[in-house]
């Protein structure tokens, strides 16, 4: 099955866009309404980024599905401009082939919390009992990134986090902060059944929040 890509360059004098762009909770919500027929309805699945920004120019949103999405559900004059193409990684990806990459994610670990003082070793502490931390150090995010790449079936892998930050999300009366990291570099595929799944499904938690989105190019030599 193809994917379709959608950019989308949002206006920013509409007032939706400019909540959105503060709270990726409220930017995943209001996509949503392209990939569900009614309120009540199943809500298709798709993976996003909000690109990085570029001076003087509209912010963008790039959007990943398997389904048609229906822009014309989203708030009046919320979308400047946008466009579309189809693709299928199985039919594009080949092994040895030389790629760039772009990955904004959730970088994170799971760790086991201290063992309390008369227990002998933390081995026996429960995996339930695990906590999920964000990674904030540049080192630990390419060490994220390295894992993750061997799963994507990348070799070869040259990374660098363009940049990182505290990505803060407001829901109801709290506020959700995670790690988000933008990972960008070049690789070789070694698996492209591996990475083709990857791209498909996302890399990393909080995909909800606009993360986990791999994009791929070809480099020409």
């Amino acid at each position: 099955m193809s994917l379709i890509l959608s950019r989308l360059r949002l206006n920013v004098g509409q007032r939706d866009v400019r909540r959105d762009l503060g709270n990726p909770y409220d930017m995943h919500r209001t996509l949503v309404r392209a990939f569900a027929d009614s309120p009540e309805s199943e809500v298709r699945p798709f993976l996003w980024r909000l690109e990085p920004g570029r001076e003087a120019q509209p912010p963008e949103v790039l959007v990943q599905s398997e389904s048609e999405p229906k822009w014309g559900q989203l708030p009046l004059n919320y979308l400047i401009e946008q466009e579309a193409r189809s693709w299928s990684p199985e039919e594009v990806l080949r092994q040895g082939r030389r790629l760039r990459f772009r990955l904004r994610a959730n970088p994170t670990v799971c760790r086991v919390p201290p063992a309390p003082e008369n227990q002998e070793s933390p081995v026996s502490v429960a995996r339930g009992n695990r906590k999920r931390l964000g990674l904030w150090k540049e080192e630990e995010q390419l060490a994220w990134m390295e894992r993750q790449a061997a799963k994507l079936g990348l070799a070869s892998v040259a990374a660098v986090v363009s940049s990182s930050a505290r990505l803060r999300c407001r829901r109801g009366g709290g506020v959700l902060t995670v790690a988000a990291a933008l990972f960008e570099g070049q690789a070789v595929i070694a698996d492209p059944t591996a990475l083709a799944a990857g791209i498909r499904q996302g890399v990393g938690h909080a995909r909800l929040l606009g993360l986990g989105l791999v994009s791929v190019a070809p480099i020409r030599s």
